[in-house]
């Protein structure tokens, strides 16, 4: 005869083997609405204001595959750390607001990869059930902050724009006086 703790091993056991079975089967489903998410990603990002030269939809649309992968290899990431957290060994990272370290909120990768969480959450969301949405919806947008957030954080980094940059402009300027 088993016993209760056996029984609920057992039930943890199984409903980890569903979540990873449903997270790949999610995975396989957003991938394969690829060519749909860079259709309507482009169409979002060339309704976006050009805010600078490298802004331009025409030069952005060539990163639009290589984002896809990375987007794709941290999801797949998100997923099995959230099926962690759900085992209660961690904590799944926190959500922010795509661009809040972007001081100047010219750099052109904003509305690039704004645009990329519309054109995926749109095209996602029918595919889902509506008792995966929510984990799913917050998996993306992770996942997608991992990716941008690098990506926002080192165009920035360069930024001639950034507080620390104009200052240290007006002290070289006023060194040279």
């Amino acid at each position: 005869m088993r016993t209760l703790r056996q029984t609920m091993q057992s039930e943890s056991l199984r409903l980890l083997a569903f979540s990873t079975q449903m997270h790949e089967t999610i995975l396989r489903t957003l991938q394969g609405l690829r060519p749909t998410i860079l259709e309507r990603w482009e169409t979002l990002l060339r309704a976006e204001p050009v805010t600078s030269p490298l802004a331009n939809p025409d030069a952005l649309v060539y990163l639009m595959n290589w984002s896809l992968d990375r987007f794709f290899h941290e999801l797949r990431g998100t997923l099995s750390r959230r099926r962690i957290s759900e085992r209660g060994n961690s904590k799944p990272p926190c959500e922010e607001k795509l661009g809040d370290s972007c001081a100047c909120r010219m750099n052109p990768l904003l509305a690039y990869f704004i645009t990329s969480e519309l054109a995926i959450v749109q095209t996602a969301l029918p595919t889902l059930e509506p008792r995966e949405r929510e984990i799913v919806l917050s998996s993306i947008r992770i996942a997608l902050q991992v990716v941008a957030k690098g990506e926002i954080d080192t165009f920035c980094a360069v930024c001639q724009r950034r507080p620390d940059a104009l200052a240290a402009h007006a002290q070289r300027c006023a060194s040279t006086r």
